[in-house]
């Protein structure tokens, strides 16, 4: 299995654990699609869709509150999309898949872990900060 959900600490919000543990997920799947030789794509545009709808959630959220790190934190969404693209294509282009299973197993989850651990980490905690914000406004 390529990445055990379980495996990484918590990040401050419960939304953004739930859409980590479906990307596991999502990514486990599709690894073990192309292990046991079931056609591959499918999986893999899944995988490839939830990321671009969780990026694209994440970072509205960082342009609506103004996340000080969203350059950076965009640029990393962009740059793994990147290589998924690439790995994506030289699969669908040879129908080999030793290319994408390479980046299914070690280049996203040496991304994902480091990606988890910094960036949204501390993106978690900003909005959970904004949200006390919030609510101490509300309370006054």
């Amino acid at each position: 299995m390529t990445i055990e959900f379980r495996d990484y600490r918590p990040l401050a919000l419960a939304q953004m654990n739930r859409e980590h543990e479906e990307f596991a997920n999502l990514l486990n799947e599709a690894e073990q699609a192309l292990l046991m030789g079931r056609a591959g794509l499918p999986y893999l545009r899944r995988v490839y869709d939830h990321c671009l709808q969780h990026f694209a959630q994440e970072e509205r959220d960082m342009e609506y509150l103004r996340f000080p790190a969203l350059a950076a934190h965009r640029h990393e969404h962009q740059r793994i999309l990147q290589l998924f693209t690439e790995a994506l294509a030289g699969y669908e282009r040879s129908g080999d898949m030793t290319g994408v299973l390479e980046f299914l197993m070690d280049t996203i989850p040496d991304w994902f872990g480091q990606h988890m651990n910094n960036y949204d980490r501390a993106l978690s905690q900003f909005l959970v900060q904004q949200e006390q914000k919030q609510d101490q406004k509300r309370a006054h």
